[in-house]
């Protein structure tokens, strides 16, 4: 009702609805309630509540302390290659701790779960398996739908709406394994105010909600609008990356296709290649180690990056995960 008056929900109210349609799964219920909540328009808060919903119902992967996320909204359509996938993985030679929650394609050729399952790597671990890979390589990935089971009542509904709802934004926000450090981008602009005070309501320790040029994430093709949330607050800038020593490149530079391709292109990358695709992994790979505290600066982030990437270090993560996930696939039966 409050909804239909164009009322606002309180963070509690919205959690509290989800939780309800979650448990008696009434599609029609369900799309009422999303479709009455994007006309409304939807509030920091009532994300937040969303949120806090989808996580009390997701099967929990402790993977310890310091873990960073790098995450996007998706629905760009821009067809890139899989930047953020690429990006976790320099993370994690540069030293950091990533705990990456991802999924088949929804509006791309090819997903994170699609692109590291064609590296080689098992994607469908369970939590054990998951904290034995950022135990063995820095490196965990958790499959949406093994970790949201919850999700399967709403999947259904979304694909039958086919427009955007509030679960086009709440992806980067349900990590099972709880990263408090994320670079979570969003498909436009006017998400990112919203995507930054939700995130800073679920407790982020440090998070960069940014977007580039019409893409999820930071590119070399261009300025990016950032919003840096701590707990104490949030605060907005842009981004050069020509000014961090990233040379500029054009979209078609990063643009993938099928898994295959965007795999081979990953490896290459993992291997020390130089190319506009590198410089992107690098580029996002180095503010995720500066949000995540792991280096001082972006500026260092990107130097640890670079080094780690040119150096061969990404394929060797690459290597340790492949043999330590599917070790672990084969335990888990």
């Amino acid at each position: 009702e409050k909804l239909l008056a164009r009322e606002d929900l309180t963070e509690a109210e919205s959690s509290g609805a989800l939780k309800a349609l979650l448990e008696i799964d009434d599609p029609a219920q369900t799309a009422a309630f999303l479709v009455a909540l994007r006309m409304k328009g939807e509030t920091a808060g009532e994300i937040a509540g969303l949120a806090r919903a989808m996580q009390q119902a997701a099967v929990p992967a402790p993977c310890g302390p310091g873990l960073i996320d790098i995450a996007g909204t998706g629905g760009d359509s821009a067809g890139t290659v899989n930047i953020s996938t690429g990006a976790c993985v320099v993370v994690a030679a540069a030293g950091g701790r990533v705990a990456k929650h991802g999924n088949r394609s929804v509006s791309s050729l090819c997903g994170s779960a699609d692109v590291i399952e064609e590296l080689g790597v098992a994607a469908d671990l369970g939590p054990e398996g998951v904290a034995a890979c950022v135990e063995a390589c820095g490196m965990g990935f958790m499959f949406a739908p093994r970790f949201h089971p919850a999700m399967k009542a709403v999947v259904p509904v979304r694909k039958a709406l086919g427009v955007r709802t509030a679960f086009n934004i709440l992806g980067p926000m349900l990590n099972p394994a709880g990263a408090h450090y994320s670079l979570t981008g969003v498909y436009t602009p006017a998400l990112q105010p919203l995507m930054a005070e939700a995130l800073q309501r679920l407790g982020a320790k440090k998070a960069l909600v940014v977007h580039s040029l019409g893409l999820d994430e930071l590119t070399p093709m261009g300025p990016a609008d950032v919003f840096e949330v701590t707990a104490e607050g949030t605060r907005q800038y842009v981004v050069r990356p020509e000014e961090l020593g990233v040379p500029r490149c054009e979209l078609q530079d990063l643009k993938g296709g099928d898994r295959a391709t965007n795999a081979q292109m990953l490896r290459d990358v993992f291997g020390g290649e130089r190319s506009a695709v590198a410089d992107a992994l690098n580029l996002n790979a180095g503010f995720a180690l500066a949000a995540g505290e792991v280096a001082a600066s972006p500026a260092e982030g990107i130097a640890m990056a670079q080094e780690a990437q040119r150096s061969g270090k990404a394929g060797d993560v690459l290597a340790r995960w492949i043999e330590t996930s599917n070790a672990m696939k084969a335990k888990e039966g």
